[in-house]
């Protein structure tokens, strides 16, 4: 918490505007102490893994739902864009 701290009052003397968690802090956490601290959580963080899997599966599902008829729709006029080109460049060429 102390480390939190001190990287939060830098932050905010660097930028008076900073909110949140300083990228210093995230950095340090990622780098130094994750990695000593893994076992300990070990379990938590396959189950947020597990979390984050469902969560991709449910935002991939629901992008699928909204834009998967213009994703469509998209290709088959690229498609038809395509072969209505090639055609006009096959009667161009003599």
């Amino acid at each position: 918490m102390d480390r939190l701290l001190r990287d939060r009052d830098a932050a905010v003397e660097a930028d008076p505007t900073h909110t949140g968690l300083p990228q210093s802090f995230i950095d340090w956490t990622w780098q130094s102490w994750l990695p000593g601290n893994m076992h300990r959580y070990q379990a938590q963080v396959e189950e947020h893994i597990r979390y984050l899997d469902l969560k991709i599966g449910n935002l991939n599902s629901s992008l699928e739902q909204i834009a998967g008829g213009v994703l469509d729709d998209r290709d088959a006029a690229a498609d038809l864009r395509d072969r209505l080109q090639r055609e006009l460049d096959a009667r161009e060429t003599p």
